[in-house]
């Protein structure tokens, strides 16, 4: 059984080729090779050579444009056992001659450092032959990839995964391709993501060495907005921090690499007065550029122009003027009177499950998903209506139920921080022993306590929106 993914390489080809070509994955290189090169152990080498070809190519190399693709082929721990991994290079060599047709030059490169093995396969996306790109097009190629995979699957004796459903089923029912694998084959991508990332961030010092270690372990990590994503190499599967547990979160992650309970601000790259190789200098906002704080790079996570620093939330913070002289000494929460409080954006932890499919045909099915969710807007409906209820006998306004539901999650998630950061540190002291059972227990019900208050605050503001709209309408039938 063999799951197919590809994505695309747009610059640093030689840093992707040395990934992948990674002795201490390949059986110290014997299980790399190319179809252009005898010579398979220079990573940079094989790089200067496809780059050779992509400078060749109709058009040019236009900046940000694809320079190759890179095909992860993924075999089940079962098959893994039942062949050895000279064999599945070699069956991966034969996927990647099919699929170029001669035309294209690759590397591929077979990792046994895992439980399964994979095989990685980088192919320059210009031809030898025309100099033109490969045409790609969005579920066409990666279905003929996987066709090809499967095709050669059934001829050597492996399984295959059974059909995909069509693209907008799958839609309704949220199953990836790789979450299909993992379903089918008991492969816990998440456990192994969550290991992964537990594993990272006790190793780490910042943000980019936690980014490094996880990619060590075959996991990627992309900040998109205020979340993490992460992406298992050898499935492809990706998952949204949320989709992991609140420990995964961006807050959570910094906290564990500081060893510190934080709290975050927020600035543009513009309130950076200067920037050394261990710390940026920043203004405060509203003092007109008089006054700054000094952060160190360690403390902060890069979206595009939009810096996060986390802060520890028990330190004092040094204030210094223009010329770097002592101004004054503020605590991290004061902070807030010049960086804007970051919004409370608590999202319930997603429990995922694979769909129970109910009804013989897809009419029937459709139906049933109809019910589901008028059921979930009546359950969505009563609490609203049993919390305007319980509003109106406490004689509370929403405004003030909001606030005060903000309040509880600040304090509960500092304390959910605050238990994580002790697990952590306990598990560094303790070497392999596992967290005592009295700490799991403790973090657990943090974190559905949170849960709860993210619920909560959810209702109360659409039933502060159901009011206003209410107010709104009533407004307009008065008449002149």
């Amino acid at each position: 059984m063999a799951v197919v993914n590809m994505s695309q390489i747009t610059v640093t080809l030689h840093k992707a080729i040395a990934y992948i070509a990674n002795p201490d994955k390949t059986e110290h290189g014997a299980l790399v090779s190319a179809n252009f090169s005898d010579d398979a152990t220079n990573p940079a080498e094989l790089a200067r050579r496809m780059m050779d070809t992509v400078e060749q190519s109709v058009g040019g190399n236009r900046a940000n444009g694809v320079i190759a693709h890179h095909v992860i082929q993924s075999f089940s721990p079962e098959d893994s056992r039942r062949m050895t991994a000279r064999e599945l290079h070699e069956l991966g060599v034969r996927f990647a001659d099919a699929f170029t047709g001669g035309e294209y030059r690759y590397v591929i490169a077979t990792h046994v450092d895992r439980g399964h093995t994979h095989n990685h396969i980088i192919i320059c996306a210009t031809s030898d032959v025309t100099f033109h790109k490969m045409r790609t097009k969005p579920g066409a190629t990666i279905r003929r990839l996987r066709e090809i995979s499967d095709r050669l699957c059934r001829e050597t004796g492996l399984n295959v995964l059974p059909e995909l459903k069509p693209a907008r089923e799958r839609r309704r029912h949220g199953v990836s391709f790789a979450e299909l694998y993992a379903s089918a084959k008991g492969d816990a991508i998440k456990d192994r993501i969550r290991a992964a990332i537990d594993t990272a961030a006790g190793a780490s010092t910042d943000f980019d060495s936690f980014a490094r270690e996880l990619n060590s372990a075959g996991v990627t990590v992309v900040v998109r907005g205020r979340h993490l994503t992460f992406t298992d190499m050898a499935s492809g599967l990706r998952v949204r921090d949320v989709k992991l547990g609140r420990a995964y979160d961006e807050p959570n992650v910094m906290a564990r690499i500081g060893r510190h309970t934080v709290m975050p601000i927020s600035f543009n790259r513009r309130m950076i007065a200067e920037q050394t190789d261990n710390a940026v200098r920043v203004w405060l906002p509203g003092t007109r550029r008089r006054l700054l704080i000094t952060i160190p790079l360690t403390r902060i996570v890069r979206d595009g122009d939009t810096y996060r620093a986390y802060l520890p939330a028990a330190s004092q913070q040094v204030v210094t003027g223009r010329r770097g002289r002592y101004a004054k000494q503020v605590r991290a929460e004061d902070l807030y009177g010049y960086f804007s409080r970051p919004p409370t954006q608590l999202e319930p932890v997603v429990r995922e499950r694979m769909p129970v499919t109910v009804g013989k045909s897809d009419a029937q099915r459709r139906w049933y998903a109809m019910q589901a969710r008028r059921l979930d807007e009546l359950h969505q409906l009563a609490n609203e209506l049993n919390t305007a209820s319980r509003l109106v006998d406490d004689g509370t306004t929403v405004d003030d139920a909001i606030a005060g539901t903000m309040r509880r999650i600040e304090a509960e998630r500092e304390a959910f921080q605050a238990a994580l950061v002790s697990v952590c540190d306990t598990a560094e002291t303790d070497g392999d022993e596992p967290p005592s059972d009295k700490a799991v227990v403790e973090l657990r019900e943090r974190e559905r306590r949170l849960d709860e208050l993210a619920r909560e605050l959810d209702t109360l503001r659409r039933v502060r929106a159901q009011a206003r709209h209410v107010k709104q309408r009533r407004h307009i039938r008065q008449p002149e």
